[in-house]
C-alpha cells in the first residue's frame, strides 16, 4: 500500500473520519485486524493524546511498530505501554531486548 495518509484513506474507504479519539482507536483496531501496521499506527497517533485511548493507544503502537521492524521504537513504546498498566507488554518488551542485545534502552 502506498504512503497516503490514514485521513485521506479512511476517508476514500468509509465516507468520513472518526470525530474523536475513541472512535479512531476503534479504527486503528480495524488496521491492526487487517494486518495494515502502517496505518495503525497512523491511526493511533491521534489517540495517544487522550487519557481515555492512551493505554490501549500505546499497546497497538508497541506491536506496530515491532511487525514493521522498528525495533527501537516498538520498545521505546512498550516500555511507555507497561508504564500506563499494560503488564501482558512485558512479554514482547524482554522478547525485544534479549533479541536484540545492543539496543540501547533509555528509561523515560
Amino acid at each position: 500500500m502506498d504512503q497516503r495518509e490514514v485521513k485521506e484513506i479512511v476517508t476514500e474507504r468509509v465516507g468520513f473520519c472518526p470525530k474523536d479519539a475513541v472512535g479512531w482507536l476503534y479504527a486503528a483496531r480495524g488496521f491492526y485486524k487487517m494486518k495494515d501496521y502502517n496505518l495503525v499506527i497512523q491511526a493511533v497517533s491521534h489517540c495517544l493524546r487522550s487519557r481515555k485511548t492512551l493505554k490501549e493507544a500505546q499497546h497497538l503502537l508497541g506491536f506496530s511498530l515491532m511487525h514493521t521492524g522498528q525495533t527501537s521504537a516498538a520498545v521505546a513504546a512498550f516500555l511507555k505501554s507497561v508504564k500506563l498498566g499494560n503488564d501482558t507488554d512485558w512479554q514482547p518488551l524482554i522478547e525485544l531486548c534479549v533479541d536484540n542485545p545492543t539496543l540501547q534502552i533509555t528509561s523515560q
